[in-house]
C-alpha cells in the first residue's frame, strides 16, 4: 500500500512540473514564472518544503491550495486562448461577409443586364432602325452606369479592407511584441532572446566587429523571497532590469529576462575587455540601487558571466561558455564578473 502512494505522490509531482514546463506566457504571468512556481509546487508535494508564498515547512501538504492555483491558472489559459479564437473568428467573418455581400451584388447586376441585353437581342429582329438605335444608347448607359456603380462600390471596398488590414496588423504587431515582451520587467523575454541570439549567430559569421553574451543573475535571490515574499522579489527584479537598461542602452544593446532572476545582454562592436567592463559597470549600477518595498530598503548584488563569440561557434555553445563564465562568478564568491 505504501509503494502505490508513493508512486501516486511521483505521478501527481511529475504531472505539475510537466504542467508548468509547458506553460503559455500569460497577460499577467510569464511561462517562466510559472514554470517555477509549479516546479516548487512539485517539491513541496514531493519533500514537504514551503508551498510557493508560504514560508513554513514540513506539515501536512497543502493539497487545497494547490489545486486552486492550478484551476485558476487553467481558468486563465482557457480565458486568454477563447478571446484569441474570437478575435481571428472574427477577422476571418469580416473578409468572409464582405466577399459574399460583393459576389451577391455582381450577381444582381448581372442578372439585370442579362435582361436588358435578351430585350436587345429581340428587338434588333423586329424594330425599326431609329427604334434599335434608341435602345442600342439604353443599354449602353445602362451597362456603363452598372459598371460605374460595380468599380464604386469595389474601391470603397478596397479602402474599408485596407482599413481593416491596417488596423489588424497593427493589432497582430502589438500582440506579436506583447508575446515577446516579459510582463513584469518589459524586457524581451526567452522567446524573444533565443531568436536574437540565433540572428546574433548568423550575422556574426559575416561581420568584423565584435559580439558578446553577457548572463546576469541576482545573488541570493531566494532568500529575498522568503524574508520579504515574492512581491518584494518582483520589485528587486524590475529595479535590476531598469538597472541594466540604463547601462545597456547603445542602439544595438539588446537586454533580455532569461527566467526566474536571470537576465542576459547581447552587445556587439566590443572587445572581451569591454564586454566585461560593461558587465562591471552593470554590476556597480545594480549594488548602488535601492529597492524600496513595503517602507523596506531593500539593496541586491549580481554576479555576471561574459562570453565572446568565436568564429564558428553555435548559439549553444556561446550560451553555455557565458552560463560556466556565471558559474565562477558565483562560486568565486558573487558579486563579480567572469569571462
Amino acid at each position: 500500500m505504501s509503494h502505490d502512494v508513493d508512486q501516486v505522490i511521483d505521478t501527481l509531482a511529475g504531472v505539475i512540473r510537466d504542467y508548468g514546463r509547458h506553460a503559455f506566457d500569460l497577460e499577467r504571468q510569464d511561462a517562466r514564472k510559472t514554470q517555477t512556481t509549479f516546479d516548487q509546487w512539485a517539491q513541496h508535494v514531493l519533500t514537504g518544503v514551503a508551498a510557493p508564498g508560504q514560508k513554513t515547512t514540513g506539515g501536512a501538504r497543502n493539497y487545497a491550495e494547490l489545486r486552486q492555483q492550478f484551476l485558476s491558472l487553467r481558468k486563465q489559459e482557457q480565458t486568454e486562448f477563447s478571446q484569441g479564437q474570437d478575435a481571428l473568428r472574427d477577422v476571418v467573418w469580416m473578409f468572409v461577409s464582405s466577399l459574399n455581400r460583393e459576389v451577391t451584388a455582381d450577381r444582381a447586376e448581372d442578372a439585370q443586364l442579362s435582361r436588358t441585353l435578351s430585350g436587345v437581342t429581340t428587338v434588333l429582329q423586329t424594330a425599326a432602325p431609329a427604334d434599335i438605335r434608341r435602345l442600342a444608347f439604353q443599354a449602353v448607359k445602362e451597362v456603363q452606369e452598372v459598371l460605374a456603380t460595380r468599380r464604386e462600390r469595389q474601391q470603397k471596398q478596397v479602402a474599408d479592407l485596407a482599413g481593416k488590414l491596417e488596423a489588424l496588423g497593427s493589432q497582430l504587431e502589438i500582440a506579436r511584441r506583447e508575446s515577446t515582451i516579459d510582463g513584469l520587467t518589459q524586457l524581451y523575454n526567452r522567446k524573444a532572446f533565443d531568436e536574437q541570439l540565433a540572428r546574433t549567430v548568423d550575422l556574426a559569421a559575416l561581420r568584423v566587429g565584435g559580439e558578446a553574451l553577457l548572463i546576469i543573475d541576482i545573488d541570493l535571490f531566494k532568500k529575498v523571497n522568503d524574508t520579504w515574499g515574492h512581491p518584494a522579489g518582483d520589485a528587486v527584479i524590475k529595479a535590476v532590469a531598469h538597472a541594466c537598461v540604463r547601462v545597456f542602452k547603445r542602439k544595438g544593446d539588446f537586454v533580455a529576462r532569461y527566467g526566474g532572476e536571470e537576465l542576459v545582454v547581447l552587445v556587439r562592436d566590443v572587445t572581451h575587455a569591454e564586454a566585461i567592463a560593461l558587465g562591471d559597470r552593470a554590476r556597480e549600477a545594480i549594488a548602488a540601487t535601492r529597492v524600496l518595498h513595503e517602507e523596506q530598503v531593500l539593496q541586491v548584488t549580481v554576479s555576471a558571466g561574459v562570453a565572446s563569440w568565436e568564429r564558428g561557434e553555435s548559439a549553444e555553445h556561446w550560451l553555455s561558455r557565458a552560463d560556466a563564465a556565471l558559474y565562477r562568478a558565483k562560486n568565486g564568491g558573487r558579486n563579480r564578473v567572469e569571462g
